[in-house]
C-alpha cells in the first residue's frame, strides 16, 4: 500500500488523534471512518431528498412494476424439487 502526506491543522491532527485512540484504530482508520460516515450520510440525505417526492416515489413505483412480469415466468409453482435438493 502506497502513502502520502496531508497537512492539517493542529487542532484537526488532535481531534484525530484522540478519535483513533477511543476508536483503537489509526489516523488513516480515523479518516476512513469519518469519510465513510460523510458518505452514508450523504446517500442517505439523497435518498430522503429523492424518495420524499411525489416523483420520486412514482418512480419508484414504476421501476417495480417494470420486474413485475418476472415473476410470470410460467413455471410451475406445484412443482417439486426434492429429488435434486
Amino acid at each position: 500500500m502506497t502513502t502520502t502526506t496531508i497537512r492539517v491543522p493542529r487542532e484537526v491532527h488532535e481531534r484525530l488523534t484522540r478519535y483513533a485512540a477511543a476508536h483503537h484504530t489509526s489516523l488513516a482508520g480515523a479518516i476512513e471512518r469519518a469519510l465513510d460516515a460523510e458518505e452514508r450520510a450523504a446517500f442517505w440525505d439523497e435518498v430522503r431528498a429523492t424518495m420524499g417526492t411525489r416523483q420520486g416515489i412514482a418512480d419508484v413505483r414504476g421501476e417495480s412494476e417494470s420486474y413485475a412480469g418476472s415473476l410470470k415466468d410460467g413455471l410451475d409453482p406445484d412443482e417439486r424439487w426434492d429429488d435434486v435438493l
